[in-house]
């Protein structure tokens, strides 16, 4: 899977092929296949940006509960022994 920064990097580099295509000779097809592909790059970004977000929502449950758990149940020193007789 491609990172976001990637797939931006790509809607800009299809943008400016989009826009060289119509300066020289307006070619429809063309210019409709980059667009679709944009539109495709677009809808990925948001996907991974969005499945992105949630991962750090559980990361960040997952450590709260860690820290309510260690909150809760405080360490405790283990007892000493009395020294052994003899």
């Amino acid at each position: 899977m491609e990172s976001i920064q990637s797939m931006k990097q790509k809607i800009r580099a299809l943008k400016k092929q989009k826009v060289e295509i119509s300066a020289a000779a307006p070619h429809r097809k063309k210019v409709k296949r980059i667009q679709r592909k944009v539109k495709l790059l677009k809808r990925q970004t948001r996907q991974l940006g969005r499945a992105a977000k949630v991962a750090a929502a559980a990361k960040a449950a997952e450590a709260a509960v860690v820290a309510a758990a260690a909150k809760a149940a405080p360490v405790t020193p283990p007892a000493e022994t009395p020294p052994a007789a003899g």
